[in-house]
């Protein structure tokens, strides 16, 4: 049974040979995944191997069925034909599941990118006991299991959640939205997993908000945020944050996670509080005089879409109490970026979640070197990003992916 979870979130320890050599797989596999189609010079060049120890490595990648190499597209009728190594990994199968207090999403896609399945099953997870939830899970699994047909072979698994996760990314440490304290879910997926003759896949538990800022730099925002240092703010009922350095963890071995509702900041008549009072959306409801303590504070947890809608609503209905809510809370937001910028140098803010709408209105006002990008929410983001995190797992320990 591999517990090794690897990739984005986890990396591999020791120095001998071998891990050398699995280090140095997973080098070439990454080069791959972030710059496609590429003639042995130039991942040689990027990688500083040397080529005939690259030559035996794309032999060994071949061999496990994790790239293949052709003939350019750019090849010209003149000249010596080139070959471009590509990655494949269409008979490897990776799942991306989150579990949330509206229940369980997961999707499939093969190493090599391609989408495979989708499924949802909804119900109400909250009130701290995750029995019904590791139920769903163990469903969703199943189902996952189910629809990998032969010979394709389902390699790993990451599941986001909101909240906290142990290092190792087998316990859900602290998860205020699920109520929950210590739940290891990990080792009951790795024991059905077993169970369907499936061992050998790797399986991780990552926090959603890392997950969520992964699939933006691997998805839709690849080319735009490229190669720099990335904050994420994103979360639909309270601040997440993640931090990331070209794509990967500021912090080998850790989440990517940062604790941004933590920065003190300054609010109006010179009080001192954390980004995550001046900020949440339940506040934001109340301050705006839309709805009371009580009422806000319920429609957030039961139905954050719909609270944040409550707010815009009245934004767009001309509210000034509204309005000055929300310009507060964005005036907060930009205290914390620069704080937090200035520590880890970051050059590209992405606000996600409730935050990112509210920036589409009042973009927070930082200094001109740090770029900020606020995206609409879409609830497709996390789920996609836990996909990207199994990939990314499996592609940093490439020789096990037959284990």
């Amino acid at each position: 049974m591999n517990r090794h979870p690897g990739g984005l979130f986890v990396r591999g320890r020791g120095g001998d040979t071998a891990d050398l050599r699995e280090h140095n797989l997973a080098l070439v596999l990454r080069y791959l995944r972030d710059h496609g189609p590429s003639s042995r010079a130039q991942i040689a060049d990027s990688s500083r191997l040397g080529l005939s120890t690259l030559t035996g490595m794309i032999g060994e990648l071949k061999a496990l069925d994790l790239v293949t190499e052709g003939l350019a597209d750019t090849q010209s009728r003149l000249g010596r034909p080139t070959h471009a190594v590509s990655l494949s990994g269409d008979g490897w199968v990776v799942a991306g599941l989150r579990v949330d207090v509206d229940g369980v999403r997961a999707k499939t896609a093969t190493v090599g990118g391609d989408h495979l399945g989708s499924y949802a099953d909804r119900a109400d997870l909250r009130g701290g006991d995750p029995t019904q939830a590791i139920r769903m899970l163990a469903a969703a699994i199943d189902w996952i299991v189910e629809s990998v047909e032969s010979p394709r072979v389902l390699t790993a698994v990451s599941i986001a959640v909101a909240g906290r996760v142990s290092p190792w990314g087998d316990v859900v440490v602290r998860s205020d939205a699920l109520d929950w304290a210590d739940v290891d879910i990990a080792s009951g997926v790795r024991d059905q997993l077993a169970a369907h003759g499936c061992g050998g896949a790797v399986v991780q538990v990552v926090s959603d908000s890392a997950t969520a800022a992964l699939g933006l730099v691997r998805g839709e925002l690849r080319e735009r945020i490229g190669e720099r240092t990335l904050l994420y703010f994103g979360g639909e009922r309270a601040v997440a944050g993640c931090v990331l350095v070209a794509g990967e963890p500021a912090i080998p071995g850790g989440l990517g996670e940062a604790d941004f509702a933590r920065i003190p900041v300054t609010i109006e008549g010179g009080e001192s509080c954390r980004l995550g009072d001046a900020v949440a959306l339940a506040g934001l409801l109340t301050t705006a005089g839309v709805r009371s303590d009580a009422e806000a504070a319920d429609l957030v947890d039961r139905f954050p879409r719909e609270a944040l809608s409550v707010l815009l609503a009245a934004v767009a209905e001309g509210d000034e109490a509204a309005a000055a809510a929300v310009a507060a809370a964005m005036a907060s937001l930009a205290q914390a970026i620069e704080a937090a910028a200035a520590v880890v140098g970051a050059e590209v803010v992405v606000l996600d979640g409730y935050l990112g709408v509210l920036g589409t209105l009042i973009a927070p006002s930082v200094d001109a070197h740090v770029e900020v990008i606020a995206l609409p929410s879409h609830p497709s983001r996390i789920v996609d990003g836990a996909v990207f995190a199994a990939r990314d797992a499996r592609l940093s320990h490439p020789s096990r992916i037959r284990d």
